[in-house]
C-alpha cells in the first residue's frame, strides 16, 4: 500500500510540476519508505525521472530504467504531466519496487497503490507470452497486464488498488480503482489543472480548498457518508469504485468521465433453503474464505490478524494459522487486540474471548488498552487523516494500528465486510421477516428466537415502519439543506421494507464504503496496510447469489458462516450472539469533555454559526448531550474546518508540515 498522485497542467497559469514532492509529502505516512516522481512532455515524449527527499540510496545507485537521474525541482514549461509516488514497501523490498515504474519499452509508466493479491498467477500468464520481468513486485505485473490487455486487465485482478498509467505514445493518463473502492482516490478537474491523489490533503499545495456547505449540512443531519462523489470540499470528488477513465492533457476541464468496468450482478431473490445443500455450501464458503486469507498473507514483511474473539476475526485467525502450517511456516501467527481492564468498561471488553482463542490456536497475542488520554488531540489527528468528518473518535482504531507499528508489523488482516455481506447485524432480521416467500417453520423460528424487541419484529412482519423522531440537530440541518441533495447522499440503516438480499446488495455502495475508508485512513495513519479477506470479490459474488435463508436462519444471523466453522471453532465462538466491532467506552470518555473542552470550539466556530445561525446555542448543546455521537458531530465539524481551512493553509505558507503542527498542539 502506498500513496499516488497525478498532475496534468493546463493553460498559462497552471501549477508547476515542482509541487509534486510537497503534495506527496503530505501523505508521507502512506509511504514512509521512499518517494519518486516522473515528468512528461506529452508533445515530444520526453521524460524526466526525479528523486524526492526520501528516495533511498539503493534506488539512486541502481541501473533500473526508472531510477531517478536528478532531484525534483523546477522543470521547463513543456513538461505538463507528472506522476508521484510514496512507497510503503511490502512486496519486493528492493530498489526494483521503486515507483513510478516503467515497462521495458519505456512507453508505459505507472504509479500504483494497493495490492494485486493474485499477481503471481497473472505474472505466470504474462511470462508464458514471452515477457520478462525486472523485479518481483505486483506493480510491475499490473503494468505489464495493462500493456498486454488494456483496461481488460482489471477483470483478471483480485485485489485492492488505485493506479495511474501514463502512455507516452498515445498521450493518455489511465485511471483505475478496484471493484469495491477499498483504496481511496480523489480528484479535481479545474481550468488550470487536473489532479488526482490518494488523499485530499495532497491537493492543498495547489491552493486553498473551499468547504462544501451542502455536504456539511448533510453531515450534521445524517452523519458521514462515502457513498457519493461529493466530499467536504468544493470541487473535490471521489473517483468511483469499480471504474476507470482515460484523460488526455488537452481535454477540456470537467470532461473526465469515469466508466464502470465492474457491475455487481443483481442479488438472488429466492427464499428457498435446502438442508441437504447446507453442508456443501458451507464448505464452499469456507474454502473461498481460506483462499482469500491465503492470498492476503503473502508479503515480504511481518503480517498479523486482528482478533476480538468474535466469529469473523476468529475465522480469519484460524484459517491464517492453517495456511501457514500448510506452507511449512512454524512461526506463531501474531494477533492484535484491544482490551479494557477498567470494570466500568466491562461491556466493551473482549479479553476473555481473546484469551480463549489465543490459547486455542495458539498465537502471539499482542494487546493494547486504549484510554481517554489525549482523546481530543488524537481526534484532531484522526480528522486530518480521515478528511471526511467522523461522528465519533478514532481512539480504538489508532490504538490497534499503533500496536502493529510498535510490534514491527506492516500488514494486518481484519474482518471488514463480513457483516454487510453475511447479514451479521440484528437489524437485518427486520428485512428478512418483512419479505418472506412463505411463512413456514423456519420463518417463525427466526421470529421467535431472534434477539430483537418483539415490537420491532412485529412491525417487520406487518411491514410497518416506525416513525423516525429525528434529533434537534437533524431537523435544524435538514431545514437548511436541499432535500434532493440529501436524498441522493443519504445512507440509511433503517428498515427499508425490501428483501434482505437487496439490502445487502445496497451495502456495497452504501454503508460499506464508510467502513473501508475508516480502516484505510486509520491504518495508514501508522503506515500499516489493512487487508480484508471478506472483501474478496469471489466471496462477495458467491454470497450475493445465495438465497437469504442461508444468511438468516432459525433466529441466527450469519447462519452459513456459523455452520462453516461449526466443529472447527468452539461452539462458544461460533454461536456467540453479542456483536462488537472495535468497541470503545466513548460515552464515558467524552462525558467530562462535553460541557467544557468540546463546547467552546462549537460555540466559537464562525463556520457552524454560518451554517446554523442563532439556533447554535447552549440550549441546543444541552439537548444533544445525552447522545455522544450527536455532540461529536458538531464538535468534529468545527475542528475539521479549523484544521483544513485555518491551520493547514497557515502551516503550508510557513513551510511547516500541518500534521506536525497538529501533533504539537498548534491547532486553533
Amino acid at each position: 500500500m502506498c500513496g499516488i498522485l497525478g498532475l496534468v497542467r493546463r493553460g498559462v497559469h497552471a501549477p508547476s510540476l515542482s509541487l509534486m514532492p510537497p503534495m506527496a509529502g503530505l501523505m508521507r505516512h502512506r509511504g514512509p519508505d521512499g518517494d519518486g516522481y516522473a515528468a512528461f512532455d506529452p508533445d515530444s515524449g520526453e521524460v524526466q525521472v526525479l528523486a524526492g527527499p526520501d528516495t533511498p540510496r539503493s534506488v539512486l545507485e541502481s541501473s533500473l530504467p526508472y531510477a531517478p537521474k536528478q532531484q525534483a525541482g523546477a522543470l521547463p514549461e513543456r513538461f505538463r504531466v507528472g506522476l508521484g509516488h510514496r512507497r510503503l514497501a511490502i512486496i519486493d523490498l528492493s530498489a526494483a519496487g521503486h515507483q513510478p515504474l516503467c515497462d521495458p519499452t519505456g512507453r508505459y509508466w505507472i504509479a500504483f497503490n494497493g495490492e494485486i493479491y493474485n499477481f503471481r498467477d497473472v505474472r505466470r500468464e504474462i511470462e508464458a507470452q514471452g515477457h520478462r520481468f525486472q523485479g518481483a513486485s505486483d506493480t510491475e505485473v499490473a503494468l505489464a497486464a495493462y500493456a498486454l490487455w488494456g483496461d481488460a486487465c482489471q477483470e483478471r485482478f483480485n485485489g485492492m488498488w488505485t493506479m495511474l498509467v501514463w502512455d507516452r505514445r498515445e498521450r493518455t493518463l489511465w485511471i483505475s480503482r478496484d471493484r469495491f473502492g477499498v483504496k481511496p482516490l480523489f480528484y479535481v478537474d479545474r481550468p488550470d489543472c487536473f489532479a488526482v491523489a490518494s488523499e485530499i490533503k495532497c491537493l492543498l499545495p495547489l491552493g486553498p480548498l473551499e468547504p462544501d456547505r451542502r455536504e456539511a449540512l448533510a453531515y450534521l443531519a445524517d452523519g458521514p457518508s462515502e457513498a457519493h462523489t461529493e466530499t467536504m470540499f468544493q470541487g473535490v470528488r471521489r473517483f468511483p469504485p469499480g471504474a476507470c477513465a482515460l484523460l488526455r492533457p488537452d481535454d477540456p476541464p470537467g470532461s473526465l468521465t469515469p466508466r464502470r468496468w465492474f457491475h455487481m450482478p443483481p442479488p438472488c431473490l429466492e427464499h428457498s433453503f435446502s438442508a441437504s445443500r447446507l453442508d456443501s455450501l458451507a464448505e464452499e464458503y469456507r474454502e473461498l474464505l481460506k483462499d482469500a486469507v491465503r492470498l492476503r498473507l503473502f508479503a515480504d514483511v511481518k503480517v498479523s490478524c486482528a482478533l476480538s474473539g468474535g466469529l469473523d476475526s476468529s475465522s480469519i485467525a484460524l484459517l491464517a494459522s492453517e495456511v501457514r502450517r500448510e506452507q511449512g511456516d512454524s512461526h506463531l501467527l501474531a494477533t492484535v487486540s484491544n482490551v479494557y481492564t477498567d470494570p466500568r468498561d466491562a461491556a466493551v471488553d473482549e479479553s476473555r474471548w481473546v484469551d480463549f482463542m489465543a490459547r486455542l490456536l495458539p498465537v502471539e497475542s499482542l494487546r493494547v488498552e486504549p484510554g481517554p488520554e489525549d482523546l481530543l488531540a488524537n481526534n484532531d489527528l484522526g480528522l486530518w487523516h480521515y478528511e471526511n468528518v467522523h461522528e465519533d473518535m478514532p481512539q480504538a482504531f489508532l490504538a490497534t494500528f499503533g500496536l502493529c507499528r510498535a510490534s514491527g508489523i506492516t500488514v494486518n488482516l481484519d474482518g471488514q465486510g463480513a457483516d454487510e455481506n453475511l447479514a451479521g447485524y440484528l437489524r437485518y432480521v427486520r428485512d428478512f421477516l418483512a419479505r418472506p416467500a412463505a411463512r413456514g417453520i423456519d420463518y417463525w423460528r427466526t421470529f421467535l428466537k431472534a434477539p430483537l424487541p418483539f415490537r420491532e419484529k412485529l412491525f417487520a412482519v406487518l411491514r410497518l415502519k416506525t416513525r423516525p423522531g429525528g434529533s434537534p440537530l437533524e431537523h435544524l440541518a435538514a431545514a437548511r439543506l436541499d432535500p434532493d441533495y440529501r436524498a441522493a447522499r443519504r445512507v440509511s440503516t433503517a428498515f427499508a421494507d425490501q428483501p434482505l438480499n437487496v439490502t445487502l446488495h445496497g451495502n456495497l455502495g452504501g454503508s460499506l464504503p464508510k467502513l473501508l475508508r475508516n480502516v484505510d485512513c486509520h491504518s495508514m495513519f501508522h503506515g500499516i496496510e489493512s487487508r480484508q479477506p471478506f472483501m474478496d470479490y469471489r466471496l462477495i459474488l458467491f454470497l450475493n447469489a445465495l438465497p437469504a435463508a442461508y444468511k438468516i436462519h432459525g433466529g441466527w444471523t450469519k447462519f452459513l458462516a456459523r455452520k462453516a466453522f461449526q466443529g472447527r471453532l468452539p461452539d462458544e465462538v461460533v454461536w456467540r450472539r453479542d456483536k462488537m466491532g472495535w468497541p470503545q467506552p466513548l460515552k464515558r470518555w467524552m462525558a467530562p469533555l462535553q460541557a467544557g473542552p468540546m463546547r467552546l470550539p462549537v460555540l466559537q466556530s464562525p463556520y457552524l454559526k454560518d451554517l446554523l445561525g442563532d439556533a447554535l446555542d447552549n440550549a441546543l448543546l444541552d439537548a444533544l448531550m445525552p447522545s455522544y455521537r450527536l455532540s461529536a458531530r458538531l464538535y468534529n465539524l468545527a475542528r475539521h474546518h479549523a484544521l483544513f481551512h485555518e491551520l493547514a493553509p497557515a502551516a503550508l505558507a510557513q513551510g511547516r508540515d500541518p500534521r506536525a503542527a497538529i501533533a504539537s498542539g498548534d491547532a486553533p
